[in-house]
């Protein structure tokens, strides 16, 4: 490896990273979409309790629909108002995993949304296959928990979890119990509870302090004490939270809003359709914060749940016809011939109770709440040069085009930016809605293919929640209306600019409004998957697309392929990865022989060249035809050794991609029981020196190191440095000298761009130095003998071609006869005769040789 090459490799590999790390995602400008004051004249644009605009009168145009006078319509208006549904807060889990599920879903009575999903799948050892890797501690399972004055409140006990095997207590914790101390500490929030838990271990033991209500007439009538219980549990590991509305301690940025899953509301109402940057029309905005009806669904072979809302008290005010009941049904279905396990069913239905037909449409929003695991190291990018990916981009796919992605710093850009001017248009916003203007992906312009979606949702570096077409309706995303991605934040400008791409975002889109006949239903009906970026699952459902190889995919596959292959062999990915860089830099080695003899026999050609440099350095012409003519001499050609370079430059970006996606790294440990490197697709985690190091070196996406002290990328980089010190020659001059020292400090500012890297990644490169190094050996080992004769060339004959005269050069006596007493000694070494040439004029002046008229006077 000569140092063009090295200073080559180096100078591509310090800048890949640092587009990596450092980037700033530049997507292409979400479509311009003009700001419109929200007008109030349409009672479905004004928020309960909202006064109409002064002077408003009803018109002819104006009356309402269901032929009732404002007066009996104010009536009725108040009535509803006081008879709105005000159904019990509940939570449901829906997923056993001695049943076969692999997918855990909790479903919140408020806005009948999902509020968190877990991957319970178990290897045939009974490890969970995909856990928590940011969860230290043993877990309790995820139980709704809510605050109060006593405790901490139980909505949900999940089958399977260590909480419903709780023993000591007579029925296991339950619904509505209140944990008040954990292995005697005191618990009054979420976070203090995951604190406690953080300084367990799975397999331990812990003990609860329960408070549950009395039994009786007296609990019927509030006055009974509460029963203080004991309760003992064995912690289990934390399986991935892949959907969460409550983030964990290591995953929470200010700014980010908590806000249930797939909340469905009617995007228009009788042409009148949902103001830009809000949410809901103004009248509806109540549904997605309040609590629905919740009753048990029956499924064969599955579980489910059925939410129900009328809209009656809403809409009475509106003159709209107000009679129509809002449906969701989800089902659950575990791994079999219906479903592979990560399919949630979603059916949401819009019943039409009013005696005339009714004109509407949906509004379906999508995931949010995606697991932020390892954002702040993410090796993730995106299909665009210019725009990297985040931890929670929007991918979305259509027959007219590949996967398309609006990054997650692209929308919250674009929210930052008309954060305020939404506030001034909107008014007061309710604290659990989204501000700013969101990023509008297809308008209802566009063409019908575009607005026709294979499928939509949110992509993280090794999973994804995307929404489907159901099979029984496989065009419920065909002609859409519009669709847009949007930052889940009640104030973007909240959010720290080193932490955007652990922003909050998600999507919405809307179907055409279509006509619902009386007593008739209107009815859409899709499948959500939330599960691994495997590339078998993905191709599955038609997301194969969510996984990005970059530019060389046709490489990165195979290579992926034999990655596998040799996990097979021997089942450790640490191994594997090591024979798989041995075999892609062996398999390139004739490759590399060829530029290290083309770099050698450079380096015996730089004195020449050097001196040319010197003799015509005023005269660019010259000198490009007297390299030529050396170049041809010696049957040297200087691209020749670039070739290799280029060709192997794929091979290499293919590689990295190839170990940068593969999910089966993830949670593959270098050293089997050892927590070290015990995770390929994240760095080694040495040491946590979070509590004691500065932010800025320490901090989560603020820091530049992040809060491990890693040990593999320092491995990475001293070899690195061996390399430079063992494959570079010594520097012959200032400008070399230069150089080389520059080199140095690229290499050392490339160890912090390499400090947050993946450990599989590092494996790579430690295993590629080390091959470096004894590829050097055996290139020697191969290299042809070099003949001291041959070296130099006359560059007076040059001078004399490139001459007028064609006058051949003369020699000086004296230095033939220091030439032959040179010979008769012993051979000197190269450096020797580098010198000797160095010092050596190729060309003597006039001073120095005489001019002809004074050699006839001698």
């Amino acid at each position: 490896m000569d140092r063009r090459f090295f200073t080559w490799l180096m100078l591509t590999t310090a800048l890949c990273f640092f587009y990596l790390s450092v980037r700033q995602q530049q997507l292409a400008k979400p479509k311009p979409v003009p700001v419109k004051p929200v007008p109030n004249a349409d009672p479905l644009l004004r928020a309960p309790g909202e006064a109409p605009v002064a002077g408003e009168d009803l018109a002819a145009d104006k009356q309402p629909l269901d032929g009732k006078q404002p007066a009996v319509q104010a009536e009725v208006a108040n009535a509803a108002e006081l008879q709105k549904p005000n159904y019990p807060a509940s939570a449901v889990t829906l997923g056993d995993p001695a049943k076969g599920y692999k997918l855990q879903v909790t479903l919140t009575s408020r806005g009948a949304g999902v509020e968190h999903t877990e991957l319970i799948e178990r290897t045939d050892n009974g490890k969970l296959r995909f856990r928590a890797l940011e969860h230290d501690g043993g877990y309790l399972g995820y139980l709704g928990l809510s605050e109060t004055t006593t405790g901490l409140k139980i909505r949900t006990v999940p089958p399977g979890s260590p909480a419903a095997s709780a023993k000591g207590i007579e029925g296991g914790l339950q619904v509505g119990d209140v944990i008040s101390e954990l292995n005697g500490q005191s618990v009054m929030t979420p976070a203090g509870l995951e604190a406690i838990l953080s300084r367990t271990k799975p397999g331990q033991g812990a003990e609860l302090a329960i408070e549950r209500a009395g039994d009786g007439e007296d609990n019927a009538a509030g006055n009974a004490p509460p029963q203080r219980l004991k309760a003992t549990v064995t912690l289990s590991e934390a399986p991935l939270d892949e959907i969460r509305m409550r983030p964990g301690m290591s995953e929470t940025v200010a700014g980010n809003l908590q806000r249930p899953s797939l909340m469905t509301t009617l995007g228009s109402l009788g042409g009148t359709q949902i103001p830009q940057g809000a949410y809901a029309l103004p009248a509806l905005q109540e549904t997605l914060g309040i609590d629905w009806e919740t009753k048990p669904l029956e499924v064969q072979g599955g579980e489910g749940v059925e939410y129900r809302l009328p809209l009656d008290s809403f809409l009475a005010s509106t003159g709209r016809p107000a009679e129509l009941d809002l449906v969701k049904r989800y089902r659950l279905y575990p791994a079999g011939e219906q479903s592979d396990g990560y399919l949630l069913d979603l059916e949401t239905v819009i019943v039409n109770r009013n005696d005339s037909e009714v004109s509407l449409s949906f509004r379906q929003e999508g995931l949010n709440g995606l697991t932020l695991e390892g954002w702040w190291y993410s090796v993730k990018i995106s299909p665009h040069m210019f725009a990297g990916a985040g931890q929670r981009d929007v991918i979305y796919d259509n027959a007219v085009a590949d996967q398309e992605i609006a990054t997650t710093r692209g929308v919250v850009d674009t929210a930052r930016k008309t954060e305020l001017d939404m506030l001034a248009k909107l008014g007061a916003v309710p604290p659990d809605t989204p501000v700013g203007l969101p990023t509008i992906l297809f308008s209802e312009s566009e063409p019908l293919e575009t607005r026709s979606l294979n499928y939509i949702g949110v992509d993280a570096p090794y999973f994804t929640a995307a929404i489907l077409p159901h099979p029984s309706d496989l065009d419920a995303l065909d002609d859409l209306r519009t669709a847009a991605a949007f930052t889940v934040a009640h104030s973007p400008e909240r959010i720290d600019k080193a932490k955007l791409q652990a922003s909050e975002t998600s999507f919405w889109f809307e179907t055409q409004e279509k006509k619902v006949p009386a007593g008739g239903e209107l009815t859409q009906r899709y499948q959500i998957f939330v599960g691994p970026k495997a590339t078998d699952i993905l191709a599955a459902h038609g997301l194969g697309e969510a996984i990005e190889y970059g530019w060389f995919p046709w490489i990165a596959k195979p290579l992926s392929a034999i990655l596998h292959f040799f996990h097979y062999l021997i089942p450790n990915y640490g191994i594997a990865i090591v024979m798989l860089t041995v075999l892609v830099r062996g398999g390139m080695f004739p490759l590399g022989r060829k530029a290290a003899l083309n770099a050698h026999k450079m380096q015996e050609l730089q004195p020449e060249m050097k001196r040319i440099n010197e003799l015509y350095k005023d005269n660019m012409e010259k000198r490009a035809k007297a390299m030529q003519e050396v170049y041809a001499k010696h049957n040297f050609k200087p691209l020749a050794g670039c070739l290799p370079m280029f060709i192997q430059l794929p091979i290499f970006i293919g590689l990295y991609r190839c170990l940068s996606t593969d999910i089966s790294l993830r949670q593959a440990a270098l050293i089997p029981g050892y927590e070290w490197a015990s995770n390929l697709a994240g760095p080694d985690q040495l040491i946590n020196w979070s509590s004691w190091m500065p932010e800025f070196i320490a901090g989560r996406g603020s820091g530049w190191l992040g809060p491990y002290f890693n040990i593999l990328p320092m491995v990475t980089v001293g070899l690195f440095l061996l390399q430079q010190k063992i494959l570079m020659p010594k520097a012959t001059d200032e400008q070399t000298r230069m150089t080389q020292n520059m080199m140095q400090i690229m290499t050392i500012f490339m160890g912090v761009l390499f400090f947050k890297v993946p450990s599989g990644l590092c494996i790579y490169f430690i295993t590629s130095s080390a091959w470096s190094l004894v590829e050097r050996q055996l290139v020697k080992r191969t290299m042809p003998k070099s003949n001291p004769e041959k070296k130099t060339t006359n560059l007076a004959v040059v001078e004399a071609n490139d001459s007028k005269s064609k006058e051949p050069a003369r020699t000086n006596p004296k230095d033939r006869r220091k030439g032959q007493e040179t010979a008769q000694n012993k051979p000197a070494t190269r450096f020797e005769e580098m010198m000797r040439m160095l010092e050596k004029p190729a060309v003597k002046s006039t001073t120095q040789r005489g001019t002809r008229k004074d050699k006839k006077r001698r």
